[in-house]
């Protein structure tokens, strides 16, 4: 009798404890992921030489069947994200940032992009959250697939999410692979090659028709 309660008790200290280090490794944001507290003037200037460049890129007068890329590092579109993401989804997508999540920032890797945010589960508790995605060109749609999902750095069944978004992954994870220019002219992005801490478009720029 004695025995199997000195077992029960150790069972229940292992359990608080195994409670405690999960809930305390839901608090622990990846390795990669860095809260922005301010919006520094250098940021403000990277954004604006990547649009610069971006629009340059895109516009440039090219033969028809010439195949160019561009290469984005993760640390301009972590750049975009941090001062120009809210104001581009409240005035180009009529929509608003939920108030519950914070600081996005994206971690490029061969086997996938991070997506990873502060998100108040609770009020007042903000955990950050991350969300590998796998992306490719398809049929001329770019289309996005959830690989893994973690809440701090506690793994979470990626069916989860996916059958949470069950309804809407058609008009979420594909979008068409083209960029319409002013001048009537379109870009193909052709191909997306995904590096340590950057991602590669391939891309065509057709006349228009």
């Amino acid at each position: 009798m004695k025995k199997t309660i000195i077992i029960m008790a150790i069972c229940i200290a292992l359990l608080i404890c195994g409670g405690g280090i999960v809930a305390w490794l839901s608090r622990q944001p990846q390795t990669w992921y860095v809260q922005q507290s301010t919006i520094t003037p250098e940021l403000e200037t990277l954004t604006e030489r990547a649009e610069y460049r971006f629009t340059e890129e895109f516009h440039k007068i090219r033969p028809e069947d010439e195949t160019w890329k561009l290469r984005i590092n993760d640390a301009l579109i972590n750049a975009w994200l941090a001062t120009r993401l809210e104001d581009w989804l409240t005035h180009e997508q009529d929509v608003e940032m939920p108030a519950e999540i914070h600081d996005p920032q994206v971690h490029i890797t061969p086997e996938g992009v991070w997506f990873a945010a502060m998100v108040e589960i609770e009020q007042d508790d903000p955990r950050p959250i991350a969300l590998q995605l796998a992306m490719r060109i398809e049929d001329g749609m770019f289309v996005v697939e959830p690989v893994a999902i973690r809440l701090g750095k506690v793994p979470i069944p990626v069916t989860v999410f996916k059958q949470a978004i069950e309804d809407t992954r058609d008009e979420v994870f594909a979008v068409d692979a083209t960029a319409p220019l002013m001048d009537d002219r379109v870009v193909d992005i052709r191909s997306i090659t995904l590096e340590d801490g950057a991602l590669v478009l391939a891309c065509q720029t057709h006349l228009p028709k």
